[in-house]
């Protein structure tokens, strides 16, 4: 059974790395491309990477829809008796208000993301200014690329800073961080390195953490990875002790680890006990004495769920993308080529020929409502291209 986990994350390490390779050249299709290749793809991993396409260009309700497509025959479920008996006993609490506490009483923050939920990236922009205020000042992402030495210096993602970091939230996430003052970090396992291929991935990539930590003592560090990797105990698959555990095994500090992924936004495939909240703001949920609410990751040991509530929408947006620094804009009576076309929002004080996106969506005709996402306080630059190679470059405030 283990060799049959092993053969499955290799290959998927394989699409990622391909995945990758393409990516490089033209990370984002349109939508009619990624359906196409959908429709011809043999892979099981065929819904996963469609989804994360769908997220490249902005179209959040269609990454989860695709996704769930994986899951043909599931039905949406009721929470059980125990389930509902269970989770009576905790109560909702403002979840960034909690998180701040739990964070200034550790070293390490671990949170998670579904790497096809632009939602989950955007979340974390919003904790990263008070979470320096606490004095978190690292931050490492598994989805970063060693081979962007610059990052830091430059002060924006550019398309090989990482695969999943070409995604305009994740891009957006890192400017984030850079504005707050963080340094920004590469963990994953250095596959030329033989003594990580030999220890494997979950404690090469607490290792690279541990090094740096070692390096700054009186430093602070958010660890952003995807899934399981947050997971502070031993798991019956190929992953044995997940990043999380390993970081805290070696460091002696206990991390306040952050799930984010098994209360996700779904229509019909994810948790029940979903079903039994339904608030307007981002909840963690706790007891009289002070105990968490994780039951949803149930056997993994992690500190807390995030319940992040439905998506509304705006001009065919996610209204979660709009902040005190960001608006909405509609610019389809400026756009002279021929629809469908992608507009890729730069800013524009960053080179629009490396960067990743400041926002990116696919306009499908002049009619189509969907807005674009732009910064308050900068000057922006808009690529527009259409399936026919025609292009158009717009300077907008």
């Amino acid at each position: 059974m283990k060799s049959k986990y092993v053969k499955n994350t290799i290959f998927l390490l394989f699409i990622i790395y391909s995945s990758f390779l393409s990516a490089q050249k033209n990370p984002y299709l349109f939508s009619s491309q990624i359906d196409s290749i959908l429709a011809h793809d043999s892979s099981p991993y065929k819904y996963q990477t469609a989804s994360w396409n769908y997220s490249f260009i902005g179209d959040f309700k269609r990454a989860i829809e695709v996704k769930e497509q994986q899951f043909p025959n599931a039905k949406p479920g009721k929470p059980s008796t125990e389930q509902i008996e269970f989770f009576k006993k905790y109560s909702a609490v403002n979840a960034k208000n909690q998180i701040l506490k739990e964070a200034a009483k550790t070293r390490i923050v671990i949170i998670n993301e579904a790497h096809y939920m632009s939602l989950h990236r955007s979340y974390l922009s919003g904790l990263l200014e008070d979470l320096h205020g606490l004095g978190y000042n690292f931050i490492g992402f598994e989805g970063l690329s060693y081979e962007d030495t610059l990052l830091n210096s430059r002060k924006y993602p550019v398309l090989n800073s990482g695969f999943y970091v070409v995604e305009p939230c994740f891009g957006n996430l890192i400017r984030e961080a850079i504005r707050n003052e963080y340094f920004v970090f590469a963990y994953e396992q250095k596959f030329n390195d033989s003594l990580q291929e030999l220890v494997g991935r979950e404690k090469a990539q607490a290792m690279n953490i541990m090094k740096l930590m070692e390096l700054h003592p009186q430093s602070k560090f958010v660890i952003y990875c995807g899934y399981d990797h947050a997971v502070e105990d031993t798991l019956k698959n190929f992953m044995g002790l997940p990043m999380a555990g390993q970081l805290k095994a070696l460091s002696s500090i206990n991390p306040f680890t952050i799930d984010q992924t098994q209360l996700s936004e779904y229509f019909n495939v994810g948790s029940r006990f979903r079903r039994l909240m339904e608030l307007d703001f981002d909840a963690l949920y706790i007891d009289s004495n002070g105990t968490l609410f994780n039951r949803a990751s149930i056997p993994k040991v992690i500190d807390c769920n995030v319940y992040h509530p439905n998506t509304e929408y705006k001009f065919n947006r996610p209204t979660w993308l709009i902040t005190k620094h960001t608006k909405f804009r509609q610019i389809q009576s400026k756009i002279k080529i021929g629809f469908p076309c992608l507009v890729k929002t730069y800013l524009a004080n960053e080179d629009i020929n490396i960067a990743v996106p400041f926002d990116l969506v696919e306009l499908k005709s002049p009619d189509d409502e969907t807005a674009i996402l732009l910064s308050k306080n900068s000057k922006h630059k808009l690529v527009i291209q259409n399936r026919i190679g025609e292009t158009q470059i717009i300077e907008i405030k």
